[in-house]
This record gives structure tokens, sequence and C-alpha cells, in this order.
């Protein structure tokens, strides 16, 4: 995704916002057709949210200036200091690109207009883009070119169409377990029997996207790709055990230990000896995730120290935060000065590498709380009665909450097509997980989020 294509993406999500507010709703009681989105706690918070967000657009413009009496740089003033601002509106604006978008697609898959089969359609046609990437990225490593497909830069650690690994890696890792949620439910169904075709898709995908996320070359995402294929193994083996005969059981036992062993060869055969030189001491790290294993390369790197300079940018900007992009202009005020060359050499460090704060810097106490009301109105659906809390429902949270935890040391929310696929299934689960088909929920306050299908 090339910075140019935003504008063009945010007038396309312009028309999934009119279709989805345009989709009639229930009848209510009086027999008039409800307008469901006047009781969905998602589009009020959301529009809440994009408004700040434009407010600190529009309040835009910060020159940094020279005081020869101090002998000190300083930021002049933003054009009303009662208002939320940022640095500059270009900036700015790309918060806007983001997360309109992601708003609207998440109306999108919640409103009537989506019924449960849709859903499934979604999380499906999701599953096999993935595994056409990861085809796709497999190519690319086995020629040996990062601009096979993409037209990448030439410095770019890529996988597929992603320019950065670890977003490649939490992309997979998110749609690997939403097919194993979908594969599971598959066979295990006792209404009929399950669909071959259907399951070996599936089956295809989830091996496909863990695949991915070992080629991606992201230490964070191998490890946590053989933790999510060691959980998929467990629940499968623990379920099958309960609900499968004897006979069944075993082969259940001996495909789970022969795709693994497939999964490992492949993964070794395509990307061992890279996967080992990223694992691979090649200086002292600077901060080690676990100082005792000393043989194996975790080292966070310069994350707990630009982790520090945010909170200390926070506490500066606690209300209003600093504007998209703002942690940037202010990081050097916050680390010594003989760090400065290091920060202007490397543009990732823009970045704080831990999604919550960043966005807590750059919105602040307001701004991050509207986005957790977002947050918080996605998952109340999920408590819901009526909701099927089995294979689909546990997968697809393992993947949603991956990516949560892909966030803490990374930036996987910064990149816009995860954003909007994580915010798309998310919005996708009440209905890929209902019992039946309901029009109106029991919960107070709760949006009817489900359409009537057959």
């Amino acid at each position: 995704m090339r910075l140019d294509d935003l504008p063009v993406l945010s007038a396309v999500a312009v028309l999934f916002l009119v279709v989805a507010l345009g989709a009639v709703g229930l009848p209510s009681p009086d027999g008039r057709r409800a307008v469901w989105w006047k009781r969905d706690a998602f589009f009020w918070f959301g529009l809440l949210f994009l408004l700040y967000a434009g407010v600190q657009w529009w309040n835009a413009g910060r020159d940094i200036r020279f005081d020869s009496d101090a002998q000190r740089w300083f930021y002049t003033a933003p054009h009303n200091v009662f208002l939320p601002w940022a640095f500059t509106r270009p900036e700015a604006a790309q918060m806007l690109h983001w997360f309109f978008p992601a708003w609207a697609i998440g109306l999108f898959v919640r409103s009537p207009i989506i019924s449960r089969r849709g859903a499934a359609l979604l999380a499906r046609g999701l599953l096999y883009g993935a595994a056409l990437l990861v085809v796709c990225g497999a190519a690319q490593r086995v020629f040996v070119s990062s601009r096979l497909f993409w037209r990448m830069p030439p410095d770019a650690v890529c996988f597929a169409s992603f320019p950065y690994a670890n977003h490649a890696a939490a992309y997979f890792l998110l749609l690997g377990a939403v097919a194993a949620g979908l594969f599971y439910r598959e066979i295990f169904r006792r209404d009929r029997p399950p669909q071959a075709a259907l399951s070996w898709r599936l089956a295809l995908a989830m091996f496909l996207c863990l695949t991915g996320a070992n080629l991606s070359l992201s230490r964070a995402g191998i490890i946590l790709a053989w933790v999510l294929a060691a959980f998929v193994a467990g629940y499968g083996l623990l379920w099958g055990w309960r609900l499968l005969r004897p006979v069944a059981k075993v082969r259940l036992a001996a495909a789970t230990v022969a795709v693994l062993t497939v999964f490992c060869f492949l993964v070794t055969g395509l990307a061992g000896s890279d996967i080992r030189q990223e694992f691979a001491v090649q200086h002292r790290p600077l901060h080690p995730l676990l100082p005792s294993l000393t043989a194996m390369n975790l080292d966070l790197s310069d994350r707990p120290r630009l982790i520090q300079a945010a909170w200390s940018v926070f506490l500066e900007n606690p209300w209003y935060g600093v504007g998209g992009w703002g942690f940037r202009y202010l990081v050097p005020f916050h680390m010594p000065r003989e760090m400065w060359g290091y920060l202007q050499n490397n543009p990732g460090r823009a970045n704080v590498h831990c999604d919550a704060l960043q966005f807590l810097v750059e919105f602040g106490l307001i701004g991050f709380g509207l986005l957790m009301a977002v947050l918080g109105a996605m998952v109340l659906p999920l408590f819901r009665r009526g909701i099927n809390r089995g294979a689909v429902f546990t997968m697809t949270c393992a993947g949603l909450g991956l990516v949560l935890v892909f966030g803490l040391i990374d930036l996987p929310f910064r990149c816009p097509a995860l954003l909007w696929t994580w915010t798309a299934l998310f919005a996708a689960l009440p209905k890929l997980t209902a019992r039946e088909a309901v029009g109106v929920t029991a919960i107070r306050g709760v949006p009817p989020i489900l359409a009537t299908t057959p």
C-alpha cells in the first residue's frame, strides 16, 4: 500500500458507509423498520473519534524554532491551544485515512446487509487471499528477489505484498487462526457430514498462513506461529478425542503428527538457514527479552528506550496528545543529545513499537479513551446470549489476541491493511458464531447486529 493510495481507498470506504447506513434494519414492535445504527455504540464512538482526529488535522501546524538566548530548540504553539492539535496536516490526515475506512468496514460488516452466510463468505475470501499471498511470497523467496512481484524498495525486509516482515507475520497469524476455527467447525459438526472440498480448502489455507508467518522471517512471528500451531493441534486433539470414535481418534492423531511434520520440513526447507540466522546472536543484546537465554537472539533492541521516551512525551501532553505522527517530532527532546544522529538515520524510530502507547501519545487520554470505547462496542456483543463459543469463537479470538500481543512489541495497527482486516473479522465474529439468526438482542443497549437469514 502506497501513501498516494490512501485517499482513493478512503473514497471507496465512503461507498461501504453509504450502503451500511442505508441498510434497512429489522422491524420494530410497531411494524416500522428500525434504523439499526442509531443504537450502535460502534457507530457513535467511532464517529466521535473521527471528529476528534479531524479537529487535530484542522488545528495542525507547529514549526520548529531556535531560541538563541536560551540556546535551545522549541516548537511554536498550535493555532488554538484549547483544541486538539497535530504537527502537520498531511500526517494528521493519515490518521483519518487509516481509521475512517476501518470504521466504515466495521459498520458495513455489522449492518443488516451482511448475514451469517455473508460473514462466512467474507472470512473465507480473506483466507483464500492470504493463502495466495503466501504462495507469491514463497515464490519470491525461491527466486531470491524482494522486487519480483511488488516493486518493493531495495532495502525493504518484505514478504509477499508486505514491505515490513512483522506486518506480514501478524496478518498471517490472524488469518491462520481464523482458518483453524472454520476448519474445526466443519469437520466436527454433527448436523451434517463435513464437506470434503471445503474442509481441504480451509486446511490448506491454515497450513499456508502458518507457513507464511514463518517465511516472513519475523522473529516474533515465527515464535507466535509455532505457539499457535501447538494450540491448534492441541485444541483439535482435545475435541476430536471427545467427539470421534476410537478409529477416527487414531486417524486424527496420525494426521495431526503428519501435518506438523510436513509443516516443519516445509518451513526449514524454504527458510531454515534464514530463520537460524535471524535467531543467531550477532552482537551483545541491548535489552534481551529473556536474559537467561543467551544462545538465542531475543533482543528487544531500543524498544524499552523508545517506550520510556514515549511515556515522557505523554506525561507532557496527557489530554490531547501530540497528533498523528507527533511522537517523532518530540522524541529527540526526551533522549540524550548523542542519540539524535541515530534517530535521524533510522526512520523506523518515528514509531514507539508499542501501538497502544503510541496511540495514547498521539491522541491523548480523550482520543485514546474514544478508541477504547470503540473496542468495547465490538467486544460487548460477544457476551450476549446466542453466541456459540466453539472452535470459530476460540480460534478467531486467539488470532485477534495474537495481533494485540504483537502490538505490545511492534506496530501491526499502523498497517492499514492489517487494521482493516482485524476490524472486519472482529465485527464479523458475532455473526460467524451465532447459534441462530436473531433480530433484536436480549441485552439492553446492544445493537441488533445479526440479520435474519434462512
